[in-house]
């Protein structure tokens, strides 16, 4: 189905309120913006409750919403970036619903990202993206960690978000139950150096949970009482520190590593 409209005011207060979290929370809902993140949602089994596109871009959604049994709404280029949070998105914007993943068990050899008051969006979607490339089974995050449907995140994500198992937890009761199970590994400033390691950073035989800390406090006393090993990455600058993403990618690469060389 696909119709040509200039919404009304009541439904570009509704879309528009989405751009804020109380909004999200209200409406149980999110944006997702741009072509290329409206087709990759369409693709998937996300819930969605609204298409929006250019008349100038419509066609390329109308196969797509029509499988969904959903309405595409044409609106002129110029509406559509008002609504969202992205001016220069003249393509397509969706209404996404929001989703709880189900916890997932710990199994051996796979690993587990943990996000300690995680605040940034783009590291929070970068992460996602991340863990989506190394193949990460899921991610656990504080209830201080940034909203995963925050725009920023979402679009940092690159579409990431739709198949990385996203939960939020109490972190240290999670913790400290995935410690009787699992290696449960901090990346920390004064840990023990990745160059200097005798073995793999996680074992085969035991799940992994890579714990990243806030941006500038790095992680908590309440979560470092539960890690079992604490890592650093060497520095060879004179730079202070490493972007929480850039740190993530590092650490993710070696456990990768790691899996191929004992393979």
């Amino acid at each position: 189905m696909s119709s040509s409209a200039e919404i009304t005011k009541a439904e570009h207060k509704r879309v528009r309120a989405l751009q804020q979290k109380a909004g999200r929370r209200e409406q149980s809902a999110f944006l997702v913006e741009g072509a290329k993140s409206v087709h990759e949602l369409l693709a998937s089994d996300w819930p969605v409750v609204a298409v929006y596109a250019s008349h100038e871009q419509a066609a390329e959604f109308r196969d797509a919403t029509s499988r969904r049994g959903l309405r595409l709404i044409e609106i002129s280029a110029s509406l559509l970036s008002s609504l969202g949070n992205y001016t220069n998105n003249e393509s397509a914007l969706a209404i996404a619903g929001q989703r709880a993943w189900r916890a997932m068990p710990l199994r051996e050899g796979q690993l587990t990202l943990a996000l300690d008051d995680l605040r940034d969006p783009g590291n929070l979607g970068t992460i996602l993206r991340l863990a989506d490339w190394y193949g990460v089974s899921q991610i656990v995050a504080s209830q201080t960690t940034t909203e995963l449907f925050n725009p920023k995140v979402i679009a940092a994500s690159m579409g990431s978000f739709l198949r990385v198992p996203f939960h939020v937890v109490d972190l240290p009761e999670w913790l400290a139950a995935a410690r009787a199970q699992a290696v449960v590994c901090g990346a920390v400033m004064d840990g023990e150096s990745t160059h200097a390691l005798r073995g793999p950073l996680f074992s085969a035989q035991q799940p992994g949970v890579l714990v990243i800390g806030n941006e500038s406090k790095g992680i908590s006393a309440a979560i470092a009482s539960q890690l079992s090993e604490r890592v650093s990455i060497p520095c060879f600058g004179g730079a202070e520190s490493l972007n929480a993403g850039v740190a993530t990618g590092i650490l993710l690469d070696q456990w990768r590593r790691d899996a191929q060389i004992r393979s």
